[in-house]
């Protein structure tokens, strides 16, 4: 059975960002260390210290934002991507990881305006293309959605994304298996991730360099400004925790928790546009194509 975000084995994915300031590198470390542990809350942790030591590094606000995305703070998450494009905003990771978040926040508007101009900073940017078109899946436009993942197919260079992505889109027999994140240049990713970044590590979760813009960029993209999550009810941040979780677990193979995760979710969520979402990415998810 193909799922439409098992696309995101192939694309989706938070990638990790280094930082060139001595003063803030030690806690960039830590909080990176902290972070491919699966230990978020200490990541986060960390990377607020490399913030306060200093609050330029793009790095520190985008790798905070991964951790607090995986954390289940999707708004908190996506504050700290809109201060780090601020800093850096000629940088396609940054968007493209935004965009992710926005995906997770059930944005999927936003989340396609960010995918594309991470493409139009980066044109070759495979894995924005084809996470373009899982938001475009989730807005219930196939046509476009098929389109992008065509498209990315063709672009991405990397043989094994290369063939999940195929197998995502439907165009191979072989069933989506859980695999770690594929490691590639300047691209941010979101399995068991790491989060976004310039320049590419060698292990998974890829760790990013993300140098400041010398330029100003030639095209803007305002922060998003539409579903800010209330400080609603401990229910509606519990719903929130478990959709996001929802995500990881899928990409991480664990398709029945979750469905689990989803459903429980669909029961806490008061907010009726975020309960009609989740009921969306439940019919997509168990959905064969």
């Amino acid at each position: 059975m193909k799922r439409i975000l098992s696309a995101t084995l192939a694309a989706l994915g938070v990638m990790l960002v280094g930082c060139s300031t001595t003063s803030s590198s030690s806690s960039l470390d830590r909080g990176n260390m902290f972070y491919r542990n699966s230990e978020y809350v200490s990541a986060a942790d960390a990377f607020s210290e490399a913030i306060a030591r200093n609050p330029r590094s793009a790095a520190a606000w985008n790798n905070r934002a991964a951790a607090r995305l995986r954390m289940g703070e999707v708004n908190n998450a996506i504050a700290d991507y809109n201060k780090a494009i601020e800093l850096a905003p000629n940088d396609a990771e940054i968007y493209y990881n935004r965009g992710n978040g926005l995906v997770a926040a059930g944005q999927y508007k936003e989340a396609i305006a960010d995918y594309t101009r991470a493409m139009s900073l980066s044109p070759n940017y495979a894995k924005a293309v084809y996470n373009r078109g899982t938001a475009y899946a989730m807005l219930g436009q196939r046509d476009a959605a098929q389109a992008d993942w065509s498209r990315a197919i063709a672009l991405e260079p990397d043989p094994w994304a290369k063939a999940a992505m195929r197998r995502s889109a439907g165009l191979d027999p072989t069933p989506v298996v859980a695999a770690g994140p594929a490691t590639g240049a300047t691209q941010p990713a979101v399995a068991p991730a790491p989060p976004p970044g310039a320049e590419r590590a060698t292990a998974p979760p890829p760790v990013i360099v993300a140098a400041p813009p010398t330029s100003p960029p030639t095209v803007t993209v305002a922060p998003p400004t539409a579903q800010p999550q209330p400080a609603a009810s401990v229910q509606a941040l519990d719903a929130r925790a478990l959709a996001s979780r929802a995500i990881t677990r899928e990409l991480d193979g664990d398709h029945t928790g979750a469905i689990q995760d989803l459903k429980t979710a669909a029961q806490l969520e008061p907010d009726a546009s975020r309960r009609a979402s989740i009921a969306n990415l439940i019919r997509l998810l168990d959905t064969p194509k």
